[in-house]
């Protein structure tokens, strides 16, 4: 690594730990604030004080706002052991003003610490630069479509497009070469990152032992970094503490997944990222767990964090060895009244008959009530250029939004698995592009989907909801609309659809326009005179065009001149 950026970067790290301390600290709302504190005492092995069924904590530092919106506002914070002798806080303040806090412990050298800092507002410039200094991402709970989608804190709807990360954690990746990944998909436009931070994996990536009660402090202060840098380029980063493995009940252990699970929360739950309770959670029948355990750490969860950041969990579908244990092609079949489950997860599988059912499975989840959002969060990924197709991808990210999803999630190439020239990966038979002439962040499918993300800018789509039944003579029909006024069509074979827009039609003028998903290529604006039943055209077609194409109708009314 450059001597000069290592130097550059233990300045900045040194300079926020003296203004965590300092009575003048200013910070932005949602800016990390870290806290250091020193203990005289020797502790064996301070991770195994984390409590996981009284919560008797050995630091807890509280946060009471003195005035502006922080006013009378308080906040409990736990401390977490970072190394040695050393503990910390981090704190994101959801409201501008001054603060104090001070520190409870029954370590007396780490009790009745205090200090103050004042909590500065980003400029509007500063949030449309990185949207994470808007807040976590939450439920919208208002308007007529409350609990289909997200937004950020502030209000501002969000989007999921989701990058799956696997591996990344891995210890000898280069943190250079990381964020040379995280660059490319935020200027892509994903603005979700997937990070296993792992409890139960190899020693290559995990921060845990292999008896699971030894912290390796080294690999959890990088995986802090990593998370860092993703926010600092817009990323909310969505955290998996565990996986599914056979037999986890009596390998691993009840309190061993809870005392984990509180060590996550307290360290990272500052940062903006989501949590996800385990991977494949329902793998080889719930790990050997009861189904009531895994209900009972997600409530665990949602009571832990502070900022009541929204939570799910990955499910196997059923055709996986493992899957039909506990059959379930997505979180909604099973745990859908669960009050700590914020949101559905799907992951349809590999394949194309997996990916056939994208849509199948958001329709039912989608009509699900209460309103919850669901997320395809592992879909058939592109494992190498051309399988599956770049048109594969964008069915699967379309047809989902399309029939009510609240985003899309990508994995492909050398990202899914991290297979990266200092850390090659062995993947067994998943389809693989081994060698590193290039790192594969271009496939189709990845710039499909970041076509898709900047389409989705321009349009209010959370005013929108599904309308299938308004495309007619189409074999699969997928629409978004906000009938009379607005509608977004996926077409994926092309062709001439007839357009439902309603018998107020008539009359009313249509402005609309076709656009091309694999290139973002946007067709003239044309205006047409409506009527209930409107049939229009894709720009090319079979037989003057025999390549099969997809692609996308934007149709809107426009309002009469007075």
């Amino acid at each position: 690594m450059n001597p000069f950026k290592t130097l550059i970067a233990a300045f900045f790290l040194i300079s926020n730990l003296i203004c965590a301390n300092s009575p003048a600290a200013v910070i932005h709302k949602w800016e990390v604030f870290t806290i250091g504190f020193r203990t005289q005492s020797d502790y064996k092995n301070p991770y195994e004080y984390i409590q996981v069924s009284n919560n008797d904590d050995l630091l807890n530092v509280i946060f009471t706002g003195i005035s502006g919106e922080a006013a009378d506002k308080q906040i409990s914070i736990t401390g977490f052991w970072s190394g040695g002798k050393d503990w910390k806080v981090n704190f994101a303040a959801p409201y501008t003003g001054k603060w104090k806090y001070r520190s409870i412990s029954i370590d007396k050298s780490l009790n009745g610490k205090s200090g103050t800092f004042e909590v500065v507002e980003w400029s509007d410039q500063d949030k449309a630069t990185n949207p994470t200094r808007r807040g976590f991402i939450r439920v919208n709970r208002i308007g007529p479509l409350a609990g289909h989608y997200f937004e950020y804190s502030d209000g501002t709807p969000f989007l999921w497009i989701g990058d799956t990360w696997w591996n990344w954690t891995k210890k000898d990746i280069h943190f250079e070469t990381f964020k040379e990944l995280v660059d490319n998909r935020s200027k892509k436009g994903f603005n979700i990152g997937q990070l296993f931070v792992p409890g139960n994996s190899g020693e290559e990536s995990s921060s845990l032992d292999r008896t699971y009660s030894i912290l390796d402090t080294t690999q959890i202060r990088r995986v802090e970094e990593m998370i860092r840098y993703a926010n600092s380029m817009g990323i909310t980063v969505w955290i998996h503490g565990w996986w599914s493995r056979q037999n986890m009940n009596t390998r691993i252990g009840e309190d061993k997944i809870k005392r984990w699970w509180r060590y996550l929360i307290h360290r990272f739950g500052a940062y903006n990222v989501v949590w996800v309770m385990a991977g494949e959670y329902n793998m080889y029948n719930y790990g050997g767990f009861p189904l009531s355990f895994w209900k009972d750490l997600g409530k665990m969860i949602d009571e832990e964090d502070p900022y009541e950041r929204i939570i799910s969990v990955h499910n196997t579908p059923p055709f996986w060895d493992g899957g039909a244990d506990a059959p379930q092609w997505s979180t909604g079949s099973v745990l859908h009244n669960e009050e700590w489950l914020d949101y559905n997860q799907c992951q349809a599988g590999h394949g194309r008959y997996a990916n056939e059912m994208i849509p199948l499975i958001i329709a039912e989840n989608y009509k699900r009530r209460p309103a919850k959002p669901v997320v395809v969060t592992e879909p058939w990924y592109e494992f190498v250029e051309g399988n599956p197709t770049g048109m594969d991808i964008r069915f699967a990210a379309w047809s989902s939004i399309l029939s009510g999803a609240a985003g899309h999630t990508y994995g492909g190439g050398h990202v899914w698995w991290a297979h990266v020239p200092e850390s090659p990966a062995s993947v067994g038979d998943w389809p693989l592009e081994e060698g590193f002439e290039r790192t594969t962040y271009d496939y189709e499918g990845a710039v499909s989907m970041g076509i898709l993300a900047n389409f989705f800018k321009d349009l209010d789509w959370w005013n929108m909801e599904p309308h299938p039944e308004l495309i007619l003579e189409y074999p699969q029909p997928f629409c978004l609309a906000r009938p009379g006024e607005e509608y977004l069509v996926y077409l994926r074979y092309g062709g001439s659809p007839v357009i439902n827009l309603g018998a107020t039609a008539t009359g009313k003028e249509y402005a609309y326009f076709w656009f091309n998903p694999a290139t973002a290529e946007k067709q003239d604006i044309q205006v047409i005179k409506g009527k209930e039943l409107t049939r229009l055209t894709c720009p090319e077609m079979y037989p003057g065009v025999t390549e099969l194409r997809d692609w996308v109708l934007y149709i809107k009314s426009i309002d009469p001149i007075n």
